[in-house]
């Protein structure tokens, strides 16, 4: 070949290679063609697919290079060609705003991913987190993308089976799947498809339902052996296996959280102390902590919760890297909190609530010069907050509320400038709170609450000039409110109630213009309410309840445009002297002006501007008025409490309440309100309209209230059948009425939480129901004062929670059924009086511990008094009885109801009403029947005893000196029996006496005098006893008269009396039929008359 040839084709390749090389890097550095038509396609059907609210994807145009798109991420791949382009390697499609309260705003929307993704086959790393998909499942298709090597899908409320498919993502090094407890729950049937991500570093499946895999979860995470980071938060796991059947490749791991799994039945396994790269460990188990914990020598955060019992162990105090350490909701965790604990000087953060610790805070915790949260509220520590505290100079936050800490807060605490948090709420602490508390500069929250302080308020609070939070409330501080308040400036909230505050308000608390929420309750405030009060423009929530305060309501208060709860109750000074037309700015929730009885007499007009009203109070307010019409209506529809009680309201309810949907509690007691009751459809809570002059029947309705309250009133007809067949009734009272008829039959056991029946002063007839008997949470059965009649049914028996049960003045008969002290043992108060039982008294009442109030008075019963009476143990002590009676009462939202629980007793021959001292009364009164025997000595034994009352019966014998023993009694009443002997010294010990009777028995010898006995000078209440002698009667006892009397003599001196009787009365009788004879005999005209009228009678009766 020529030279030149040769030449010339070299040169020619050369151009030709120079050539392509140009243009392949002109392709790499300067793409024309950007992402690829398929993968830009891909994500635009995505895009369809989702909804967008906030516009995130507003730059996802096909007239943009896709990878400019938010979120999008591309690379230009090894094998592009000169035609190629970049492909898509990144999709981060999070949420901007992560757990906040925009995050919902922001969150892309929709039930379905759409499979074109796969055309994203270069697909590295993919982040749909903190978005919604509306429960939809986590698709299968991600399984497909075979280059993926980071996968979050966490907080995007996913549902459904996590699909088994995403073990094909081998090269996956991140996976999260973490739900949360307020979204959807995916569940995971099957873990094994983890042994193909065997490049995996980081697994979250927090709050994924894996209750299915309990059994083996270990084992398939343990096929991980490049893992770093695992997240098992909530995931219903019940069994962690206490060793491995096979090798430990966990060994690499740092984070093991399994935090809120109840473990709660298993100790910590020893595998754990294997992984010693652990860095944090969140685990919840039960039993001690084993020294192999010291192997976790790298541990920074540990969190042990559950039952961990003590002792710690020592080596857990050798872990001098811990920077956090929380051992709360450990109750079985008791003893001391160990001098040991100062090691740890790396501890930042140390949380031991919600333990049963119960020894004093060491002093050596002052060393940990690190800590800046320390938390031990809700143990029994004890003792004093050691001064020591105050070289914690780093602290930020300090709670030790809810323990017994007790003596002064130490002035120390004042170098602790760094602290934001200051809580020590419910302890014993006392003395003055020291002033060095103004060195808190950096405060944002105070809680000294519920402690025993002495003193005023220091003047030095008032420097804490970032302070948003200041409870001080039930703290004993007197003196009063200083003026200094009005520096803190930043206070968002301030409560300062239940103390022994005087005083005014001062008016500097004007200056609180943050302020949101002022309580200044229960104290002793006086004065006006300080116009300056009306500059507190951000107040949402005003109590100044129950204080001394007076004059009229500053007319500023209207304009709290903010404000929507008021609370007043109790300033019975406080007039209300508003303009009939005034209407102020604001829109209350909630309205609280009981007692404040100035409001009257007018019903409150500017009450009709209110239409977001919720809650309201007017309680005892003088208001004598008519209620208006408009109060019902529509624009009160948002009332759920109305307390309107102890008035003088007039008028009538309307003929429907249905417009208030949201109606919870309606308490209309003690008003003049008439007519008719309309019938209710809603589900209210509570009803009250006692005490008034409602008429006619009780309204039919399917619906009943928990509580229906309607004594006292003029309702008639039967009681309706809804209210036995309400599963939601608990309170029942509809005594004082005119209602007749029968008891309802239908109760069912739908009605166990019935537990407060009081049918009281009616007109009820007929017998108590058997099916009564079903009503086995009933606590407390009145059915007094009506005309029911029959036996007591077994079926009562049934109701073993009955403490009170009043059948008083009924014509119930039988005996009084032994199952009464065999099964009813909760019975403090047992009234049948003014009935027709007969028979002996069961003895086995005695075997009732917890009686204190017994009345069998006015019935037939006969036989002795059972000695067993001397057993009832609640009238054997002096103390008073257990305050087990029954009472409606608590508050809604704090609108206080009540509706006590109360009996007739008769004491002292007049009858009382006993309501809320009912547990303080202690009474046993079988008077008024036909009882035989002796008084029996044990009686004697009731210490306790109030009224004992035995009159009318034919109790024979001595008054036993045991009866001294009843060292409480008040009333004695012993009259009309056949008791004899003398009446013992004993007497005169019963220091509380002021109503005895003794009258007619056969008492005799010297009446005792001394201590108590010289005070009862009526001679009525010996009267009728022949042979008692003393002053008091004006009778001698002469040395004629023995003063001791045998039994026998008594005897034999009744019997020549009756003898005498007997023979004169016979001989009477003898004397007039002779007579009689010799009349007819006689005369002739009065013979005739005689035989006439013989015959007028004798014929009828044949």
């Amino acid at each position: 070949m020529p030279l030149h040839s040769l030449y010339y084709s070299l040169l020619l390749c050369g151009l030709i290679m120079i050539l392509a090389f140009s243009l392949k890097e002109a392709a790499v550095a300067t793409p024309t063609r950007g992402c690829s038509e398929v993968e830009r396609d891909a994500l635009l059907d995505f895009k369809t697919n989702v909804k967008d609210p906030s516009h995130r994807l507003a730059s996802w145009s096909p007239q943009i290079d896709c990878c400019k798109w938010s979120g999008v991420v591309c690379k230009t791949t090894n094998n592009a060609t000169l035609f190629g382009g970049h492909r898509v390697v990144e999709l981060n499609l999070q949420n901007p705003n992560v757990d906040n309260e925009q995050t919902f705003h922001t969150a892309l929307r929709g039930e379905i991913l759409s499979p074109s993704l796969l055309n994203l086959t270069r697909l590295e790393r993919l982040n749909l987190s903190w978005n919604d998909f509306e429960g939809a499942q986590i698709p299968q298709f991600m399984g497909s993308f075979l280059n993926l090597k980071y996968l979050e899908l966490s907080w995007s409320n996913f549902s459904g089976v996590i699909p088994f498919q995403l073990g094909n993502l081998s090269s996956l090094y991140h996976l999260g799947l973490q739900s949360a407890r307020w979204l959807a729950t995916p569940i995971a049937h099957r873990l094994d498809w983890l042994s193909g991500l065997s490049s995996l570093r980081y697994l979250d499946l927090s709050y994924v339902n894996l209750s299915t895999v309990s059994q083996n979860w270990l084992s398939d995470v343990n096929m991980l052996p490049s893992l770093r980071e695992l997240y098992l938060v909530y995931c219903h796991l019940n069994n962690i296996p206490s060793s491995f059947n096979s090798h430990l490749n966990l060994t690499s791991l740092e984070i093991l959280d399994l935090e809120a799994n109840p473990f709660y039945s298993s100790s910590l396994p020893n595998w754990l102390w294997r992984l010693t790269n652990l860095s944090l460990l969140r685990i919840d188990a039960s039993g001690l902590i084993p020294a192999g914990i010291s192997n976790l020598t790298r541990l920074i955060q540990l969190d042990i919760s559950g039952n961990i019992s003590s002792p710690l162990p020592v080596e857990i105090w050798s872990l001098n890297h811990l920077v956090l350490l929380d051992l709360s909701d450990n109750t079985m965790l008791t003893g001391h909190i160990p001098a040991e604990i100062a090691n740890l000087s790396s501890l930042q953060s140390l949380f031991l609530s919600y333990c049963s610790l119960n020894s004093q805070i060491p002093s050596e915790m002052g060393n940990l010069n690190s800590l800046t949260t320390l938390h031990l509220y809700f143990n029994s520590l004890s003792g004093p907050i050691p001064s020591d505290i105050g070289n914690l100079t780093s602290l930020i936050s300090l709670d030790l509320s809810y323990n017994s800490l007790s003596g002064p807060i130490p002035s120390e605490i004042g170098n602790l400038t760094s602290l934001i948090s200051l809580d020590l709420y419910s302890n014993s602490l006392s003395s003055l709170i020291p002033i060095e508390m103004g060195n808190l500069s950096s405060l944002i929250n105070l809680d000294l609450s519920y402690n025993s302080f002495s003193g005023p308020i220091p003047t030095e609070i008032g420097k804490l000039s970032k302070l948003q939070v200041l409870f001080l409330y039930n703290c004993s501080l007197n003196g009063q409110i200083p003026f200094e308040i009005g520096n803190l400036t930043s206070l968002i909230s301030l409560d300062l109630s239940y103390n022994s505050l005087s005083g005014p308000i001062p008016t500097e608390i004007g200056k609180l213009s943050k302020l949101q929420v002022l309580f200044l309750s229960n104290f002793s405030l006086n004065g006006q309410i300080p116009f300056e009060i009306g500059n507190l423009t951000s107040l949402i929530s005003l109590d100044l309840s129950y204080n001394s305060l007076s004059g009229p309501i500053a007319i500023e208060i209207g304009k709290l445009s903010n404000l929507k709860d008021l609370y007043l109750r109790g300033n019975s000074r406080i007039t209300i002297s508003l303009d009939y037309d005034w209407i102020p700015s604001f829109q209350l929730e909630r309205l609280d002006l009981a007692s404040c009885t100035a409001v009257g007499p007018r019903f409150p007009q500017w009450l009709h501007s209110q239409k977001s009203m919720s809650e309201l109070s007017l309680s005892n307010t003088s208001i004598n008025d008519i209620l208006p019409d408009w109060f019902w209506n529509s624009s009160s529809s948002t009332f759920s409490v109305i307390d309107l009680s102890h008035n003088k309201l007039r008028g009538t309810l309307p003929s429907s309440i249905e417009v208030i949907r949201s109606l919870e509690y309606i308490n209309l007691r003690s008003n003049k309100l008439e007519g008719l009751v309309p019938r209710w459809t809603l589900q209210i809570w509570a009803l009250d309209l006692s005490f008034n002059d409602f008429s006619g029947p009780i309204p039919s309705s399917k619906i009943s209230p928990s509580y229906l309250i309607l004594s006292n009133n003029h309702f008639n007809g039967c009681i309706p059948s809804f209210i036995c067949k309400s599963e939601q009734l608990e309170g029942l009272d509809l005594s004082y009425n005119k209602l007749s008829g029968e008891i309802p039959k239908c109760w069912q056991e739908a009605n166990m939480n019935l537990y407060f029946t009081h049918l009281g002063n009616n007109k009820l007839t007929g017998e108590i129901p058997s099916s009564i008997g079903n009503l086995i949470g009933l606590v407390s059965l009145h059915l007094d004062n009506n005309d029911l009649s029959g036996q007591l049914p077994m079926s009562l028996q049934n109701c073993t929670k009955l403490r009170v049960i009043d059948l008083t003045a009924n014509n119930f008969l039988g005996s009084i059924p032994t199952w009464m002290g065999q099964n009813l043992q909760q019975l403090t108060i047992l009234i049948l009086r003014s009935n027709m039982f007969s028979g002996i008294i069961p003895s086995n009442l005695g075997e009732l511990s917890k009686l204190h109030v017994l009345d069998l008075a006015n019935n037939n019963l006969r036989g002795s008094i059972p000695c067993s009476f001397g057993n009832f143990s609640a009238i054997r002590l002096t103390s008073r009885a257990t305050d087990d009676t029954i009472s409606i009462e608590g508050s809604i939202d704090g609108f206080e109801y009540g509706e006590s629980d109360s009996v007739s007793i008769v004491t002292k021959g007049y009858k009382y009403r006993f309501s809320s001292i009912l547990y303080l009364v202690k009474i046993i009164d079988l008077s008024s029947n036909s009882l035989t025997g002796e008084f029996p000595t044990t009686l004697g034994s009731l210490v306790g005893l109030q009224t004992l009352n035995l009159s009318r019966n034919f109790l024979r014998g001595r008054i036993p000196d045991t009866i001294g023993g009843m060292k409480s009694s008040e009333t004695l009443d012993l009259s009309f029996n056949n008791l004899s002997g003398v009446i013992p010294q004993d007497l005169s010990k019963l220091t509380a006496l002021d109503h005895l009777n003794l009258s007619y028995n056969n008492l005799s010898g010297d009446i005792p005098s001394g201590f108590q006995l010289q005070t009862l000078l009526d001679a009525s209440i010996y009267m009728g006893n022949a042979y008692l002698c003393g002053d008091l009667i004006n009778k001698s006892c002469s040395n004629d008269v023995d003063n001791n009397v045998t039994k026998e003599e008594l005897q034999k001196s009744k019997s020549q009396i009756f003898l005498s009787i007997y023979f004169g009365a016979s001989l009477g009788y003898v004397i007039g039929l002779w007579s009689v004879f010799i009349i007819l005999l006689s005369k002739h005209n009065w013979r005739n008359l005689y035989f006439h009228l013989i015959d007028k009678v004798h014929v009828p009766l044949i």
